[in-house]
């Protein structure tokens, strides 16, 4: 009997020993994956914060929008990722003319640099128009 109880604990023991690094593993992957997606979150949110546009002037003549930004922030912006929106509806596919400082080569937009965009909409001012950046920034303007 006395053989037979230890070879049993020993092998209950080796069983639990394993479970418990399985799910010791599971626990520090979890972890590790919460800590680097809180990471990629603040990233973005620093990014948002640091972003700013201004409206520098623009005109709406209903047949087409156009528009100048500047970007105030400290943040690089996207500018084919930009969403723009005329009076609550989406015109982005509708984006005629996108030049950062005189140049349709880039897509990126430094700051400090002035956009044209020029929106081919049938829209008459005054017009509410709404930028969202790929940073998650949202600038709201009017375009007389």
């Amino acid at each position: 009997m006395g053989f037979s109880v230890a070879a049993a604990a020993a092998i209950i023991f080796a069983g639990a020993l394993v479970c418990f690094s399985i799910v010791v593993e599971s626990v520090q992957t979890a972890s590790d994956t919460v800590r680097e997606a809180r990471g990629h979150d603040d990233a973005r949110t620093a990014d948002r914060m640091n972003s700013h546009i201004a409206l520098t002037n623009g005109t709406a003549n209903g047949t087409a929008v156009d528009m100048n930004f500047t970007n105030d922030g400290s943040v690089v912006i996207h500018v084919r990722s930009l969403e723009v929106l005329l009076n609550g509806t989406l015109y982005t596919g509708n984006i005629t003319l996108r030049t950062v400082a005189g140049s349709s080569a880039t897509n990126l937009w430094v700051p400090g640099q002035t956009l044209n965009l020029v929106v081919a909409a049938a829209v008459a001012a005054p017009a509410s128009v709404k930028l969202v950046a790929d940073t998650g920034y949202e600038f709201y303007g009017t375009v007389n």
